[in-house]
């Protein structure tokens, strides 16, 4: 055999073998650019788990590299995109009301995928009282200390939006900033009346016992998708193949912890602890895990940002027709997306 063959021959059982065999269409059309993403020690993303499940590495079989940015405690999603506007990362994530506002104030950045459907069996936001607590229906907020993690967010919008439902307005309550981790406390102490608490920690919180729900944010919206990750704009314009691949990269892999999750929960829970473990978190969270993938609600749509354009259109906060649902997010760059 001619040497050169020999040595052609050598190169492509290697690269076959790597795994990295990629068809015309998948050649990087542009240099990947690196994601810095915010990381802590209690965030564990779906790429991780699908690694710890099978061994693969998603990022690295698409050619993505990621800048681990660590974060310290966050109050909520609307310091993410704060981070993602001034540059610090390039993905992030956070619910819808949140993009609507930067989106309204000017801000460049748009949705690529969708997660955290609200479910009845996942209801996410979940208003607690003590149980001796004389609170049972709207009326009784009037004049209570309610602890929420983050203004501007979902978790305020659907406080606001439940008393407007029942005739309130939020000047009749007093909201207080309490971070995610610090609400159980403050609540059961008697600082506050009461608790917004979103899982997992509303989870453990419950099993405890001597708390008592009010109402969700399922209670209030329905089955919908709530939550968007994306990067700004200029990001997208500069690395488009890079963001596709990126998304391939978070939808392999969520669809695939989703299907573990089916077959055995306990094992893909055990993978989430060891994660958490690894980064040195809190690995009781993962007894509370649910997959962030739902084959019913897959995407985000109009319908899951158009609610609360309407909202707050009706608030005065927008102008008719100021803002659309494609302005706040596309599935441009889902490969599993069809129209």
């Amino acid at each position: 055999m001619n040497n050169s063959i020999k040595v052609w021959s050598i190169v492509a059982i290697a690269i076959i073998g790597t795994g990295l065999f990629f068809s015309q269409e998948d050649k990087p059309v542009e240099t990947l650019a690196t994601i810095r993403i915010l990381d802590s020690p209690d965030t564990v993303n779906s790429w991780e788990i699908a690694q710890k499940l099978t061994g693969r590495d998603f990022l690295a079989e698409e050619g993505i590299k990621l800048e681990l940015i660590n974060s310290v405690q966050s109050t909520g999603g609307t310091q993410s995109l704060q981070a993602l506007l001034a540059k610090n990362i390039d993905f992030a994530g956070s619910s819808w009301t949140s993009w609507i506002n930067v989106i309204s104030s000017g801000g460049k950045i748009k949705a690529v995928v969708g997660r955290s459907v609200r479910s009845k069996d996942d209801p996410s936001f979940t208003w607690v009282v003590l149980n001796e607590s004389k609170i049972h229906t709207a009326n009784d907020f009037v004049g209570k200390k309610l602890a929420l993690n983050v203004l501007g967010a979902e978790v305020d919008y659907v406080m606001r939006e439940y008393l407007k439902q029942n005739g309130l307005s939020i000047d009749q309550v007093q909201l207080v900033v309490v971070p995610a981790a610090q609400q159980e406390q403050v609540l059961r102490s008697g600082q506050v009346d009461v608790a917004a608490i979103g899982p997992p920690n509303v989870n453990m919180a419950l099993e405890k016992g001597g708390l008592r729900v009010l109402f969700t944010v399922y209670d209030v919206r329905g089955d919908v998708l709530t939550y968007g990750e994306g990067f700004r704009e200029d990001f997208i314009k500069e690395n488009p193949d890079t963001v596709k691949r990126f998304v391939r990269v978070y939808e392999n892999s969520r669809r695939l912890v989703w299907e573990e999750f089916q077959k055995d929960p306990q094992r893909v829970k055990k993978a989430v602890a060891q994660i958490y473990e690894g980064k040195g978190g809190n690995s009781k969270l993962a007894k509370y895990y649910r997959p962030t993938h739902s084959p019913e609600h897959p995407y985000p749509n109009d319908n899951d940002i158009q609610w609360w354009l309407d909202v707050w259109e009706k608030e005065g906060k927008l102008k008719p027709g100021q803002i659309k649902p494609s302005d706040v997010y596309t599935n441009e760059y889902n490969s599993y997306y069809k129209k």
